[in-house]
């Protein structure tokens, strides 16, 4: 159990990382008609991103410091 918690705070972290990545990507849209392009963006959704990437960064970081600590 020594090493379980920091390998599943690692696999937690890069899973927060990868999610937050995801929605970032999908916070905003935009529409092209001819010249004109027409973006927008839900401020909230890129948000929650910015939480999930630091939650995930935390994560990662307290596991690789636990792992490394024996």
């Amino acid at each position: 159990m020594k090493k379980g918690l920091p390998i599943l705070l690692i696999v937690a972290g890069i899973g927060l990382g990868i999610f937050g990545f995801m929605r970032l990507n999908d916070s905003g849209g935009s529409l092209e008609i001819g010249d004109l392009e027409i973006s927008a963006q839900d401020q909230g959704q890129k948000n929650s991103a910015y939480i999930l990437l630091g939650g995930g960064a935390l994560c990662l970081l307290a596991g690789v410091r636990l792992y490394s600590k024996k």
